[in-house]
């Protein structure tokens, strides 16, 4: 059920302009509930991602992959650069987008080096975020 609204808010908000980054948190939250039971991972473990803090446990990979494959950046275990491109054009305010797009770009064989999406979904963010802080956020 809360993929479907999520699938919903993400169709409306790509006909419409740009997120708000309180829209864009608000979304993540509503990502987070989904992702965080299914992989059983505390607050304090996910949380500090978005300080460049990545705890290497399967518990916040699997999380991490479990975000990315909600929204449709990571398929098959590689990233889906396309549709991150396309989603950081759409979705993100103008003074996100360059920098995002640069980042992504930058990042786009990480997931190359793994075979487990878990540990390419965790590389590939913590790449981003090396990248630039300044733009990087992780519900």
């Amino acid at each position: 059920m809360i993929l479907l609204v999520i699938a919903k808010f993400l169709i409306l908000i790509s006909l419409c302009e740009t997120m708000t980054m309180k829209q864009i948190k608000n979304t993540g939250k509503m990502m987070r509930k989904s992702c965080q039971p299914k992989n059983n991972v505390d607050d304090e473990k996910i949380n500090p991602i978005n300080d460049g803090v990545f705890i290497e446990e399967n518990e916040v990979k699997c999380y991490i992959a479990c975000i990315m494959k909600m929204a449709n950046t990571m398929k098959n275990g590689k990233l889906n650069f396309e549709a991150a491109m396309k989603q950081a054009d759409l979705l993100l305010p103008d003074e996100m987008k360059e920098p995002t797009k640069e980042a992504i770009v930058a990042c786009r064989k990480v997931a190359d080096s793994y075979k487990d999406v878990c540990d390419a979904s965790f590389h590939v963010t913590k790449c981003i975020y090396n990248h630039n802080p300044s733009v990087f956020f992780f519900p």
